[in-house]
């Protein structure tokens, strides 16, 4: 899609948000009412895959009434939105295998200027499903015990969680827990988040587990309306995005690990509850869209997905 014809999706959206209904859109802008329907719509659900819209599931269908209560958060996103990585070239239904997510971790150590932080953060993000901004949330604790080991049946507390619920989150991924490892012991080596106690491998406990490359908290951004508190952390969407171009993954996002911890969960023979528990979604659509429509599940589980 061309910058002119992003532009014009991006003011049908505007349009929408602000009222108007599809034939008007459709009126004004000399193209089919369906047209305007599956422009807009396909915009949303870019925007609910690539960057996230706060109280919105990746995969919930963009109707008008949902898009207009979330108006602001839509637009918010809008703001940060980055076509030219919409996942267009990849099946929406596809996960990652394993081949290419070795290879993103094999460019990312070549390419990335963080290297330890950025492969911790892309093996994280696909051995628990976790959404970015749970991740830039968790804290040293959620990750390792006070005796430095590592806490492989943790819980993804309820601050961090985008529901506000808590959680079940697992570190029982050797490769993430390799990774994780080897990033936090540069933290140390560079005084990032350390404390004079040997506790927790001498890291601050409530410290970020994943900092910037200057080795600060990764910012999130809050927005209030009404009562409502609406967060959104861009820098480790600009993280992720960075990895998966550099690494070659076409159409791959943050939802494309939801999916492909999903699938292997079920392929390990967890029931779609179960997967919702894990991966925080309460709707049963929202499970069974995450998977590939036709999968066999087998009669064993695991807990280690990377």
């Amino acid at each position: 899609m061309n910058k002119q014809s992003v532009a014009k999706s991006i003011a049908m959206m505007k349009a929408i948000l602000n009222g108007k209904t599809y034939e008007e859109v459709a009126s004004a802008s000399g193209i089919t009412r369906s047209a305007v329907e599956q422009r807009i719509k396909g915009l949303a659900r870019d925007l609910q895959t690539i960057v996230g819209v706060e109280g919105i599931e990746e995969d919930a269908v963009p109707l008008v009434s949902m898009m207009r209560d979330r108006k602001a958060d839509y637009l918010e996103a809008l703001e940060h939105y980055q076509p030219e990585y919409a996942p267009r070239r990849r099946d929406r239904r596809s996960a990652v295998t394993e081949e290419e997510l070795d290879l993103a971790v094999e460019k990312t150590r070549q390419m990335s200027n963080c290297k330890n932080r950025d492969v911790a953060l892309l093996l994280v993000l696909f051995a628990t499903a976790a959404k970015p901004l749970e991740i830039a949330r968790l804290e040293v604790r959620d990750y390792l015990n006070e005796d430095g080991s590592i806490r492989e049946e943790s819980i993804m507390r309820p601050d961090a969680a985008v529901s506000g619920e808590a959680r079940p989150l697992f570190f029982s991924s050797a490769k993430a827990n390799i990774a994780i490892d080897a990033y936090l012991a540069e933290r140390v080596q560079r005084s990032q988040g350390v404390q004079t106690s040997k506790r927790y491998r001498g890291l601050d406990p409530t410290s970020k587990l994943f900092l910037t490359d200057e080795g600060n908290p990764m910012p999130i951004k809050i927005k209030e309306k009404g009562h409502q508190r609406h967060h959104l952390c861009g820098v480790i969407l600009d993280i992720y995005r960075k990895i998966f171009r550099r690494a070659g993954l076409k159409g791959v996002s943050a939802l494309s690990a939801r999916r492909t911890v999903a699938k292997k969960l079920q392929e390990r023979g967890t029931d779609k509850k179960e997967i919702g528990k894990m991966l925080g979604l309460k709707e049963k659509n929202s499970v069974r869209n995450l998977l590939p429509k036709q999968s066999q599940p087998l009669k064993t589980a695991a807990k280690e997905l990377v």
